[in-house]
């Protein structure tokens, strides 16, 4: 069988910056085996979409290991594949959870999702040493440590050691700081190395923790946040209650089929 398939470049609108993700459409459903194969081929978070399921669309998320809870950069990407002749769409997710999928008034594609939760905590000094440099202060969540900085020049000139990053008991460290006057309202960086991605490009997730964080310390409900990886790339986030919709810019950079076994 032949299925379609898309790069989009998400939270930006330039092809080489952002951050870019496979999408997958099927008219039925493979075995798991398959779905693996094809999270292999095509490396890191493959967004899946279809058979639809009446009046929404199905939503899954693979990689080599399997199906895979998902990443905002890839729900990005389908979530523009979807909305490509419409303005809202209601999608279903392999948990049970349906979330609708839109476009605002400034054409990004913006996606709703939980806030997740934080506390203050210490990781402990190795992690201070990996950074390089002391934040102001440290914020622990499942996802990953938050290292709270003064200010944009101190997220873009550290350079961790990666080794001794891969050694902590989360999988990824987040360093942010207020943004720039007149560029962004916060900057953000994220590195990863234990899961083998030493830089995100761009991380939609991390936003569910930090953008809560600032808008209470910056008494703001919504943010522009400005990723500072070496691609770059920009979100804006509106916090209301344990909800935050985060939306960017899109563009499509490579659409066409596959050939998957009978």
């Amino acid at each position: 069988m032949r299925a379609r398939v898309w790069q989009v470049v998400t939270f930006a609108l330039e092809p080489f910056r952002g951050n870019p993700a496979f999408v997958v459409g099927l008219d039925e459903d493979l075995p798991a085996e398959v779905l693996r194969s094809i999270g292999a081929q095509f490396c890191g978070v493959t967004a899946v979409l279809g058979p639809d399921r009446g009046d929404t669309v199905r939503l899954r998320f693979v990689t080599a290991e399997g199906v895979h809870p998902g990443a905002g950069h890839s729900a990005a990407a389908a979530a523009a594949v979807v909305l490509e002749d419409r303005s809202e769409v209601e999608v279903s997710f392999e948990d049970g959870s349906r979330r609708l999928f839109r476009r605002d008034d400034h054409g990004r594609v913006v996606v709703p999702w939980p806030v997740m939760p934080w506390n203050p905590g210490e990781p402990g000094p190795a992690a201070t040493a990996a950074l390089g440099r002391a934040p102001e202060r440290w914020l622990v969540a499942p996802f990953g440590y938050v290292a709270v900085y003064p200010d944009q020049a101190c997220v873009r000139g550290l350079t961790p050691d990666m080794a001794l990053l891969s050694t902590l008991d989360r999988n990824a460290v987040i360093v942010t700081a207020p943004g720039d006057p007149g560029e962004s309202d916060i900057t953000i960086r994220v590195f990863a190395p234990k899961v083998g991605l030493p830089e995100d490009p761009v991380c939609g997730t991390a936003h569910r923790i930090i953008v809560p964080f600032w808008c209470e310390r910056l008494g703001r409900t919504e943010l522009h946040s400005r990723h500072l990886s070496a691609r770059g790339g920009d979100l804006w986030c509106k916090v209301d209650e344990a909800t935050i919709t985060i939306g960017g810019h899109t563009c499509h950079f490579l659409e066409g089929t596959v050939q998957l076994p009978p």
